[in-house]
């Protein structure tokens, strides 16, 4: 009887966690243009922090915006205040507090609906809602990564509802999501819903049709053709103001003088885009100006107007840190102080609110301060903070090698030599750390023969799973060849480098971090000028047409003075047929032409590439 009574309380309870929460809009109407209040009513048996705020997740025209709001009890429920664009549709909500989501309504976000008044702008929101609730993963690491086939059956299903949104602006997604599926017929879709734009004959129609001919070989003479109409008729129109955007970002040896008369002109311009988005073009580079000028007063006055200013000091502090343990760093204080201001923004936000990319950003920030300390000389404090990126799971090879720097500046040698053989019993190993293995058996007058027997096994089991990795990533451990054209124009072939290692660079004229590993890449290409070895720097997934990259990569090449081999990848085929799935990637090729490795970090190219040219 007694067990019979503990099932029936556990199913109490099961169910009553069970129970969905709910979140809805306190008065049924929306106020445009005014702070709305929210209901939020926690499942049954949830138990919520005084400090949990509402975290909210929305799309605009033109991109994805999130904000914060605090939580006020009332009653059993609570409510939150929240104030967005008038263009938007549907909020995604979690409950957050300081130290994690709290309520994710199992995973999916709380969707709320805001305009509802009638059958159209139902629908138009139940599209929207599938939009922002298939980004959810991304932004709020919810389980919400649908299949394109299922998001192409939902969308169905609304427009059986209301056919008429088949024609309006809302479908646009739907019909990308279909190319994605099917690209011929696709495309053929998306052009027959521009001719559509033409007609409707309004800004937003016609921007609308200009960027689906421009991204069609067959229809830029549409595109040109409209183009001149739209600037014309819209002077302050989003392409112009686009293209303004691009060519300033093209421009060559910046200063503080030249951005702020841009910035200037683009506000006398377009007077009615004051967005964080679009500023941001410009107060980011005053940003590296003022870093690169070790102003790191003005940088902070500006920090207002910056998407991630945390991201952008952490980028510019890893590109002065040498990204290894040897490099030299110019002005080390100054790249720590910009380093640490990364880490006080991101647990400043974190004391306002958990966000669920915290422990990437403190892997990624807490690992450049701590090389910086470490260079600096202040051992403890640096390995604190690897310890930190350590616990949360976050050291890659690279930050392996860091932790065992510092650990063995700070232990003892028979810690330092737990931790070597921890790493190789999980089947983790490096020259680095066999190197201090072997220091510490001769210093203790350890048997060489255990040693050497370590040694074997380890780099035997390393090259098992390292050929077993290429083949999971690849399909193949050889190369596959290509051919693109560099900076001059002249055909590069891959396999013309056989006999050398070949070191692949994906990147992007907008990747902070690939250009943050720039100076690092430079020395290598320098160090091995005269070796046999070839670096090729491939710029891939750039926006625009390619004269208008051609232009871009050139500018900045030459602005910054690297020796690199450029070459572009226009087509995006060999970024495809490598399996990037983020840049920068490396990946190095041995004189056969067979690959080696690849990683996200420039950090072990060098020990790579020295135990080929043996």
């Amino acid at each position: 009887m007694k067990k019979t009574i503990i099932l029936l309380l556990f199913s109490v309870i099961n169910i009553a966690f069970a129970q969905s929460g709910k979140i809805y809009l306190k008065n049924a109407k929306f106020n445009m243009g005014k702070p709305n209040t929210y209901v939020y009513e926690p499942p049954q048996g949830l138990a919520i922090e005084d400090n949990a705020k509402a975290n909210f997740l929305y799309i605009t025209p033109n991109d994805f915006s999130s904000d914060v709001s605090p939580l006020k009890k009332s009653g059993k429920r609570y409510e939150f205040t929240a104030k967005v664009p008038d263009s938007v549709r549907v909020i995604l909500v979690t409950i957050n507090d300081s130290q994690k989501i709290a309520d994710s309504n199992n995973e999916k976000g709380y969707s709320v609906l805001l305009k509802t008044q009638n059958d159209i702008e139902l629908g138009k929101s139940l599209i929207d809602e599938i939009y922002v609730r298939s980004n959810g993963g991304y932004f709020f690491r919810l389980k919400s990564d649908p299949k394109r086939e299922d998001l192409i059956t939902e969308y169905d299903v609304i427009f059986a509802k209301y056919p008429k949104l088949r024609d309006d602006i809302v479908s646009l997604e739907y019909l990308y999501t279909k190319k994605s599926l099917n690209r011929e017929q696709g495309t053929k879709d998306l052009l027959d819903f521009a001719d559509k734009c033409v007609k409707r004959n309004s800004e937003e129609y016609l921007t609308t049709a200009y960027y689906i001919y421009s991204s069609n070989n067959d229809t830029q003479d549409k595109a040109t053709k409209l183009r001149k109409e739209i600037s014309e008729k819209y002077p302050a129109n989003r392409i112009d103001k686009m293209d303004f955007i691009r060519n300033f970002y093209d421009q060559p040896d910046k200063t503080e003088a030249s951005i702020l008369k841009s910035l200037n002109t683009f506000k006398t311009k377009y007077p009615n885009d004051n967005s964080k988005r679009s500023l941001n073009y410009f107060y980011s580079n005053l940003l590296t100006i003022y870093l690169n000028k070790g102003d790191l007063k003005k940088a902070i006055e500006i920090e207002p107007y910056i998407n991630t200013p945390a991201d952008s000091y952490n980028n510019f502090a890893w590109g002065q840190s040498g990204g290894d343990l040897t490099m030299p760093v110019k002005d080390i204080d100054f790249a720590t102080k910009v380093s640490k201001r990364s880490l006080d923004i991101l647990e400043a936000k974190r004391k306002e609110c958990f966000t669920p990319d915290y422990n990437d950003k403190f892997n990624m920030f807490a690992d450049t301060y701590a090389l910086l300390l470490y260079k600096q000389g202040k051992y403890e404090e640096a390995f604190k903070y690897q310890s930190g990126v350590k616990a949360l799971n976050g050291l890659d090879a690279g930050g392996k090698e860091r932790y065992l720097a510092m650990l063995g500046k700070v232990k003892s040698k028979d810690e330092v030599k737990a931790y070597i053989e921890d790493e190789i019993g999980k089947g983790n190993t490096s020259p680095a750390f066999l190197a201090k293995l072997k220091e510490i058996y001769i210093e203790k007058k350890l048997p060489m023969a255990e040693y050497d027997a370590i040694q074997q096994k380890t780099e035997l089991l390393a090259q098992e799973n390292k050929n077993k990795d290429l083949l999971e990533k690849f399909g193949t451990k050889n190369a596959t060849d290509f051919t693109l054209k560099n900076l001059e124009g002249k055909d590069t072939k891959l396999s013309d480098y056989k006999g050398k290692v070949v070191v692949l660079d994906f990147w992007a004229t907008w990747c902070g971090p690939c250009k943050a590993s720039f100076p690092k890449m430079q020395h290598l290409v320098t160090k091995y000028k005269d070796k046999d070895v070839a670096f090729l720097f491939v710029n891939t997934w750039e926006n625009g047409k390619e004269d208008d990259v051609l232009k871009k990569v050139t500018s900045y090449i030459t602005e910054k003075k690297f020796d690199f081999n450029v070459v572009f990848d226009s087509k995006t085929e060999v970024v495809t047929n490598y399996k990037i799935q983020a840049i920068p990637t490396r990946i190095v090729i041995d004189k056969t032409g067979n690959i080696l490795a690849y990683d996200n970090s420039n950090t072990d190219l060098g020990a790579i590439i020295d135990e080929q040219l043996k």
